[in-house]
């Protein structure tokens, strides 16, 4: 099988890339920039939002791709027009290349948080909408272009609604890395509020597991991506010097958290039955493995 994963360079698309390889898949990496730092078949270097992309094929070894995993993002949470431009023109035209190609699948990560804050319990793909930034607004609007393409054109589509992503590599500044590190370099851990705000954890191992399961089961339309990892601040940074055997202390700083009681309690019965996903990596697992990583550095 054929894959083309755009974002291969980034933080969760390079683990992506190397466990579509693991499945024994042909892995074409897609990325902004010229040098290719993933485990990929071939890389090719091309703005997605440019009408380069649909000149793909003449850049490639092979004469097909059987499905599109995208999961490059413009990150970013400013008040700009770039970032509509990026994520949403991009994908609309990585969907075109589907039509146009006769790719017959189409899998993207969105962003749980599109949902603005949690007010129903567990939280499920029925969940009300209010995107909280302009980010999440592209990436909702990702969702209803992979829905019309399906609707329309017959495309296969899959939109993940992705919770917290941890692992080697990904973003240093969350709160998870944040107090993993801490605890490895003996530092205290400073919380805010009374640190009971819960938020669920899924490794990029499980996420690679569920893009893989997705490209090659009947899935179709949006789903939740997470895991069983429902932790509290407090809870996560008592784990990380536990597990760790770390000096470091807990310390609450005088500051309200307008957060704190927010559960993230994340379903993904639908994910479950549709594509057979069962988390594997633990909490715990994934506090020892970055910490193992970063002793190491």
């Amino acid at each position: 099988m054929n894959v083309l994963i755009t974002g291969a360079n980034g933080s969760i698309g390079k683990h992506v890339c190397d466990y579509f390889k693991e499945q024994g898949c042909y892995v074409i990496g897609l990325g902004r920039n010229a040098e290719c730092r993933c485990n990929c078949d071939e890389y090719v270097c091309v703005d997605m939002s440019s009408e380069k992309l649909s000149e793909l094929y003449s850049m490639l070894s092979v004469d097909k791709i059987d499905a599109i995993v995208h999961l490059a993002a413009d990150v970013r949470h400013d008040y700009k027009a770039e970032i509509l431009g990026n994520n949403c023109v991009g994908v609309q035209r990585l969907i075109e290349l589907c039509v146009n190609e006769k790719i017959p699948v189409f899998v993207q990560l969105s962003s749980l948080p599109v949902i603005g804050t949690p007010n129903e319990h567990p939280i499920t793909e029925a969940h009300s909408i209010k995107p909280p930034t302009l980010y999440h607004v592209s990436k909702r609007t990702q969702e209803m272009l992979a829905d019309f393409a399906s609707y329309t054109y017959g495309l296969r589509t899959v939109s993940f609604r992705i919770c917290s992503p941890v692992g080697i590599g990904v973003n240093p500044k969350t709160i998870f890395t944040t107090f993993v590190r801490k605890a490895v370099n003996q530092e205290d851990l400073h919380l805010i509020g009374t640190g009971s705000r819960k938020q669920t954890y899924i490794h990029v191992r499980d996420t690679a597991q569920a893009l893989y399961k997705a490209v090659c089961s009947n899935a179709q339309g949006i789903y939740n991506l997470a895991s069983y990892n429902l932790v509290s601040n407090y809870e996560l940074a008592k784990k990380c010097v536990e597990l760790t055997n770390s000096s470091s202390k807990i310390i609450f700083d005088d500051r309200a958290d307008p957060e704190d009681g927010l559960c993230w309690d994340v379903c993904i019965d639908k994910l479950k039955n549709d594509t057979g996903f069962e988390p594997e990596i633990s909490i715990d697992e994934a506090i020892l493995e970055l910490a193992d990583y970063l002793k190491n550095q």
